[in-house]
């Protein structure tokens, strides 16, 4: 009996002693329990085939419970924040968050909140027609034709809420890298109703071959027509002004032709020997291909009047520097201006003026040109004397 208790009372000292130990690593190793909170992120598992998540609550806060040494050590993705959606379908649920602990000995205290917010839709297929956009232009004049598009469907797998936003399905062309027929190789795009692209899709197919071939199809533009003349008057006359009707037609053909066609010719006039105003029938002269759709008769008028001549005597004006003293000879010149009499009837001394630009010079004595301002258009100074005047600079102080 006795042996019996000595036995006993050695496990209770054993006991007490791994007690002991096992306290003192506890509090001394691992140091005395603390509780931390973590954001972590919710894991979805088991999501029914078709389905798609629409939108969930993204993070619980988890509160974890131990000894202080271990909880200080662990992160928030060392947890597992899990939400079981199998058997849902199409709609919103509350489920309930399983949290996993990182380590023996942490326990979970807290998760809030414990139920997720999950709103689920179903996916759906829609099948739509592949269209090409065009963006810039040829930089050669390359108008596209009808593109081939291979294939020319896209089938489009997405939950219907996006379905429904869905506008188009397309390729994207860039003119301004084609110069001839040409097939590409391009991605399929979505875009929405407000024209934005829509990127979180499945699309099949992900890439089409586009053909892109050379327009064939007339265009019309409007251009103007260019009465060609030849010769010259008779001496002493001049050509006032031409007038062309119809003064622009509209030209049809293909697009590269018409797109190098800035205006069209009339058959060549021969103005020689003309002495008075008169109106003449001709033909257009176009390009083969290209057609008028006004006819290609026109009506030129060509306005001819004898030149005559006027002399007016212009005081000479110097432009100096404010601290310069000058003296010029002569101080005036005559011109001899030619032209129409409508124009010449306006001209007097008081709209010309004769200015000789002496700015800037050193004293000296200087041989300058005369600019004549405010000759109007359709007349000519035929006779200018002296072109050169004499200019003697010299600084104020000094005169």
């Amino acid at each position: 009996m006795k042996k019996f208790f000595m036995k006993l009372l050695d496990i209770k000292v054993i006991s007490v002693i791994l007690a002991i130990l096992l306290w003192y690593y506890v509090a001394g190793v691992q140091g005395p329990t603390i509780a931390r909170t973590f954001k972590v992120e919710v894991i979805p598992i088991n999501v029914e085939a078709g389905v798609v998540i629409k939108s969930k609550t993204d993070y619980v806060n988890v509160t974890a419970e131990g000894p202080g040494k271990a909880v200080l050590g662990i992160k928030a993705q060392d947890f597992s924040a899990l939400i079981n959606l199998s058997g849902k379908t199409q709609g919103e649920y509350y489920v309930k968050v399983d949290v996993t602990p990182p380590l023996s000995g942490i326990t979970i205290k807290n998760v809030s909140p414990e139920k997720a917010k999950v709103s689920l839709e179903k996916l759906s297929t829609i099948t739509m027609p592949i269209s090409v956009m065009f963006k810039g232009s040829s930089k050669n004049g390359f108008l596209p034709g009808t593109p081939i598009i291979t294939p020319d469907k896209a089938s489009i797998t997405a939950p219907e809420s996006i379905l429904n936003n869905i506008s188009r399905a397309f390729v994207e062309v860039d003119l301004e890298e084609i110069n001839s027929e040409t097939t590409l190789t391009l991605p399929v795009k979505i875009s929405g109703k407000d024209g934005k692209p829509i990127q979180n899709v499945q699309v099949n197919p992900i890439n089409c071959v586009v053909k892109i071939p050379e327009s064939t199809a007339s265009v019309s533009k409007i251009v103007p027509v260019a009465p060609d003349l030849s010769g010259s008057v008779f001496q002493g006359f001049g050509i006032e002004s031409v007038s062309v009707k119809p003064s622009v037609v509209t030209i049809v053909g293909d697009f590269k032709t018409i797109s190098e066609i800035n205006s069209v010719n009339t058959k060549r006039i021969d103005v020689s020997n003309i002495t008075k105003p008169v109106t003449i029938q001709t033909s257009l002269i176009v390009n083969e291909g290209i057609k008028i759709i006004e006819g290609n008769k026109c009506e030129v008028n060509i306005d001819v009047a004898p030149i005559i001549s006027k002399k007016i005597t212009l005081a000479v004006m110097v432009k100096k520097d404010e601290e310069k003293t000058v003296t010029i000879s002569p101080e005036t010149i005559d011109l001899i201006i030619s032209g129409f009499e409508d124009a010449l009837s306006h001209i007097d001394g008081a709209s010309l003026s004769a200015v000789v630009d002496a700015t800037g010079m050193d004293n000296g004595t200087y041989e300058l040109p005369v600019t004549i301002n405010g000759i109007p258009k359709n007349t000519v100074i035929s006779i200018e004397k002296p072109n050169f005047i004499t200019v003697t600079i010299s600084s104020a102080s000094s005169s």
